[in-house]
């Protein structure tokens, strides 16, 4: 599908998006009880989605941040001025002094002296205290395993390892210890969808959409999981609104390497063509990177080739479903992804595998000696 097409389909698709309450039970509207929530962030990329959906079930929200992130979001919302620091003494929470919430919503900070210092000041003035973790605060030797649930081990403070899911996890513990039993924790996957800004997904949504011959890294049977933006702020504003306690992982459902190009090309209507070409042949021509940089912004995106790695994309989300949480068509989540690259420009494109290496390994796989 070209650019032309797809803004074609753009004015259809969001008006039909406006309908989707109806999928409600009747009169569900009316049996909500408006809460009290104050959101510590909410103008970046998950707060927005989150404040959308608390405002969609009736809740007055108030915000907590330093007005320098898009300030302009949310105008008619009481806005609350100050900062946050891993030192209790260096942050300003003044405006939140006299104040009292039903629920406090704590978005997506990883440092844990900051975490813990907003948390003992503010564990006194709400019922209930929400935080968004992550899947890369489980221990990284439980990735070996097929299915990973919420009682997995988390990732130890004192060891090696990428300092964000140490942090993650670091803050996870000291939030038990101040919150206790009126914490909430949910541990998203990958987040897609409006606003995002890795531009992991988008790289493949483009690749397909640009039609002809495309690299399909490995064989196919890799995993991958991702989560839409929407359906992690849908769970937030179900566990607000029924108080749910404990810890969740909102990973989405797992799919091949091959389901998940598959869906890329339906969602972009492509012709696009997929050579499957091995992993060695890929490292050797210096196409296959390692760790991070793989996972989110390199040449293949979301491939996890590496056995020990691949539980990442295999963590299990059977509690959060159990719970009602549903979750939206990849289509729907590819549709969002590429608006926002097309009207918004909230991203740019991968520049990792130029279409010109791209063509010259293809060329060199498919005349290989037979």
């Amino acid at each position: 599908m070209r650019r032309r097409d797809f803004l074609k389909r753009l004015s259809l698709l969001a008006a039909a998006s406006t309908t989707s309450h109806l999928l409600l039970p009747s009169g569900a509207w009316a049996r909500l009880t408006p809460k009290r929530v104050l959101v510590l962030g909410g103008t970046s990329f998950l707060g927005p989605a989150l404040v959308e959906a608390l405002l969609a079930d009736g809740h007055k929200v108030t915000l907590f941040n330093r007005g320098v992130t898009n300030p302009e979001l949310f105008a008619h919302l009481e806005r609350l001025r100050g900062f946050r620091s891993p030192d209790g003494s260096d942050q300003n929470l003044s405006a939140l002094e006299k104040r009292q919430f039903d629920t406090i919503v704590d978005v997506w900070p990883n440092d844990p002296d900051e975490v813990a210092s907003a948390a003992t000041f503010l564990k006194e003035r709400a019922h209930h205290y929400v935080f968004v973790s992550s899947v890369g605060a489980y221990d990284h030797k439980e990735f070996v395993k097929g299915s990973i649930g919420e009682d997995a081990p988390l990732q130890p403070w004192n060891q090696t390892g990428r300092q964000y899911n140490r942090n993650k996890a670091e803050s996870e513990r000291r939030l038990h210890e101040i919150i206790r039993d009126r914490l909430t924790i949910v541990r998203p996957g990958p987040i897609k969808g409006t606003r995002d800004t890795t531009p992991d997904l988008l790289t493949w949504l483009l690749r397909m959409q640009a039609g002809g011959e495309h690299i399909a890294p490995g064989d196919g049977r890799d995993p991958v999981q991702l989560v839409d933006v929407k359906d992690v702020a849908s769970f937030l504003a179900t566990a607000i609104r029924q108080s749910l306690s404990g810890v969740f992982n909102l990973t989405g459902k797992t799919m091949s390497f091959r389901e998940f190009l598959e869906a890329s090309k339906n969602a972009t209507n492509s012709d696009a063509s997929l050579t499957w070409i091995p992993q060695q042949v890929l490292h050797e021509n210096g196409l296959e990177t390692d760790g991070e940089l793989q996972t989110f912004a390199g040449n293949f995106p979301f491939w996890i080739p590496e056995p020990n790695s691949q539980g990442l994309y295999r963590v299990s989300s059977a509690k959060a479903f159990a719970a009602g949480w549903r979750t939206r068509s990849f289509d729907a989540t590819a549709f969002d992804c590429l608006t926002d690259f097309y009207v918004r420009q909230t991203m740019e494109p991968s520049t990792f595998l130029s279409p010109v290496k791209e063509r010259e390994i293809l060329t060199a796989w498919n005349h290989r000696p037979a």
